[in-house]
């Protein structure tokens, strides 16, 4: 991989890799997105800028709406999406459909010009309110559900206060507002250009260089808006939904500030690794406890850093009537974690399981999609980490899996425990039926434990 970052600010990575497809990912990424709108009336702007971004005219085009679809398009393959934006950023990626410099060339002169010379000529940008408001109309059912979700595991987190799906300015805010965001936004120092596949890295440097080098940014650069951080003390011990359209599932979180990114290469394989190990091991254990349960039933994620901050989301989806055999399950299962820890048996399956997932996994690199790798690339480079592909994470398990036997397993499970706030969440209908869902949730999970330091926290 070729990276770097232009005099200007703009940064820009290459990586050069055979693939299995015809043409070659291209992402474009902008700094700041719902966190950027801090000014009254913005909000749900940068999703707005979002869509206008393939459709506004230019200054060089101005009498032709979608001016980037008819250069762009015929360039590149379909997808269901060219473009998308969250709480810290807006990605714009596309598959093209050779791997011509001429080609790559001419798309690269178009995010150019669409990162600066967008006019937002009325018709454009009315058009696009009316597309934003009815996307988000459909997702709200969902976009809420997610943020009580965060309100109660990361409160103060992003997705918890910066009202990200709220749009409530989009059909109103003024040409003015709108395009007064977007030379806030769209500036050389806030964007990152990736490509992947099989190109010179050399050569498409020279026309990062050729097409961006020479674009400043409108007006002096603005101070970025600071990341709320998520605040412990608000976590409270249990929360609870009882919306009617709602899930099936109980839920124990832990929520811990992101740990610093290991400084070498090795540091962060090993960091990653150790989480595929404890995936892997934890849902197991929950398998042996319920071997004849669907996929998808229970299982353990782990997010690192998405909104902020380091969540372990240990679930259990479960039907009607077995909500309380579930939060049992669940506490009883976490609290083995947290104080005995797995056997010696369990983390030498869970070893072999991980092992056999990255052989598969590098078997079938080279079917990943360049634009795929493109996205986890940009996030890879964004947060200061290194993107360590399979075959190197297989090479380093076989050598390091071996030096963690039970204690350095369960260790690890221990200080994870200490370094985060737990809680305990159910989701289910029903609860509307019953008088204290707390209490109810809290004696179905201090029922499952026999060690006190286990039973749910009283504050």
């Amino acid at each position: 991989m070729v990276q770097g970052r232009l005099d200007n600010g703009l940064r820009y990575a290459v990586l050069p890799r055979e693939a299995s497809e015809p043409g070659v990912g291209l992402l474009v990424r902008i700094e700041g997105g719902f966190i950027a709108e801090q000014r009254p009336g913005e909000r749900g702007l940068a999703h707005l800028i979002e869509h206008l971004f393939t459709v506004s005219p230019t200054t060089s085009a101005p009498d032709e709406l979608r001016h980037f679809a008819r250069i762009g398009l015929p360039l590149s393959f379909p997808a269901p999406s060219v473009g998308t934006t969250n709480w810290r950023e807006t990605n714009y990626f596309l598959s093209t459909r050779t791997t011509s410099t001429a080609d790559l060339d001419t798309l690269l002169a178009l995010f150019r010009e669409t990162a600066s010379d967008l006019t937002f000529r009325p018709d454009a940008v009315d058009e696009q309110r009316a597309d934003v408001m009815r996307e988000m109309a459909e997702r709200r059912p969902g976009n809420e559900v997610n943020a009580r979700y965060l309100a109660a595991v990361a409160p103060g987190s992003p997705g918890d206060v910066l009202e990200g799906q709220n749009s409530d300015d989009v059909p109103t805010a003024s040409i003015e507002t709108i395009r007064a965001l977007y030379h806030r936004l769209y500036r050389p120092e806030n964007m990152m250009v990736v490509v992947v596949g099989e190109v010179d890295p050399a050569q498409v440097t020279a026309l990062i260089r050729q097409r961006f080098g020479g674009w400043q940014g409108v007006g002096p650069a603005p101070v970025r808006a600071a990341a709320p951080t998520f605040q412990p003390s608000r976590i409270a011990p249990v929360s609870h939904s009882d919306a009617q359209q709602g899930r099936r599932v109980a839920m124990v979180t832990l929520t811990m500030p992101t740990p610093p990114t290991p400084p070498t290469r090795r540091g962060q394989a090993e960091r990653l690794l150790m989480d595929m190990l404890a995936v892997r091991a934890f849902n197991n254990a929950l398998h042996a406890a319920q071997p004849d349960a669907p996929p998808g039933k229970f299982g353990l994620f782990i997010e690192n850093g998405e909104y902020g901050h380091r969540l372990f989301l240990f679930w259990d989806h479960f039907e009607p009537g077995e909500g309380r055999r579930a939060i049992a399950g669940l506490s009883a299962m976490t609290c083995r974690l947290r104080t005995r820890g797995l056997t010696a048996q369990e983390w030498a399956a869970a070893r072999r399981d991980v092992v056999i997932d990255l052989e598969q996994r590098t078997r079938e690199m080279g079917r990943v999609p360049n634009v795929e790798l493109a996205k986890d690339l940009s996030h890879a480079l964004a947060d200061g980490q290194e993107l360590i592909p399979p075959d190197e994470l297989l090479r380093h398990a076989s050598a390091w899996f071996p030096t963690i036997g039970r204690q350095e397993a369960n260790g690890w499970w221990r200080r994870q425990w200490r370094a985060g706030v737990d809680h305990m969440r159910v989701e289910a209908p029903e609860l509307a039926q019953v008088p204290d869902p707390g209490a109810a949730i809290r004696a179905a999970a201090d029922g499952a434990v026999a060690d006190a330091s286990c039973t749910v926290r009283r504050s």
